[in-house]
């Protein structure tokens, strides 16, 4: 037996297992860095139409996003534009790639008449879109006076 030809062959096959190894940890970092592989923010609907509404009672309201990006998704706040809209958002801050949360609203109509159109304001680590602004509008309905 070639203890030097087998001592070389043993060596190749170290270094390209070695070289395998190196090459899975710097794809596997790579594909968890957020500045290469962003998080998405991506709303099911930005604007919805709530339509006629009476003048008065409450009204509730949703918007739905997905995390279509390929790192965790973190909210860093929620704002409504208005005092008359109020916000409860998922209690969870962050979301995995694939995973979809709510942003529920209600929205007081009391003194209100016409067509209104309110924003939200939600901050997150996307990169491209860093602050996203959904809007809901509804068409308040005075009642009649008798």
């Amino acid at each position: 037996m070639n203890t030097g030809k087998t001592g070389k062959i043993l060596f190749l096959i170290v270094g390209i297992l070695l070289v395998g190894a190196f090459s899975a940890f710097l794809v596997n970092k790579n594909m968890n860095d957020p500045k290469s592989h962003p998080p998405v923010i991506t709303f099911t609907e930005e604007k919805i139409n709530m339509g006629d509404v009476q003048q008065g009672p409450q009204v509730n309201g949703e918007f739905e996003f997905k995390n279509t990006g390929h790192s965790v998704l973190v909210i860093k706040k929620i704002t409504a534009a208005c005092g008359c809209t109020g916000l409860v958002a998922d209690e969870k801050k962050e979301y995995q790639p694939g995973e979809t949360g709510k942003i529920k609203f209600t929205f007081n109509t009391e003194g209100r008449s016409g067509i209104n159109e309110k924003t939200i304001t939600v901050e997150s680590n996307d990169l491209a879109h860093p602050t996203k602004i959904v809007t809901f509008s509804a068409n308040i309905l005075v009642p009649q006076a008798k």
